[in-house]
């Protein structure tokens, strides 16, 4: 299951319009670049990036915690960069 806070998804479309709400398929890419967000993380809650395809955006990042076993909660989201870009093909070309 997928979540995010309301408050957070009124701002992300606002700043990078993008919903949060309509990326869940960011995570069926099979392409998918999955990092450890070291930087954001904190003792008691380890965040997570993702660099992947959406039907609606196209190539999205996105931030996340997994909130418990089945439940993932969206951060924020919004289009990737030159950088993420390319990093994400060099990860696809790998398959």
């Amino acid at each position: 299951m997928i979540t995010w806070d309301e408050e957070k998804r009124e701002k992300v479309i606002k700043d990078h319009r993008v919903d949060l709400g309509e990326i869940d398929d960011l995570f069926e890419d099979a392409y998918g670049l999955y990092l450890e967000d070291f930087e954001h993380s904190t003792e008691s809650e380890a965040r997570f990036n993702v660099i992947g395809m959406t039907s609606r955006y196209g190539l999205l990042f996105a931030a996340y915690v997994y909130a418990s076993e089945n439940e993932i909660r969206l951060i924020t989201a919004r289009r990737a960069e030159n950088w993420m870009v390319r990093e994400y093909e060099k990860n696809r070309k790998r398959f």
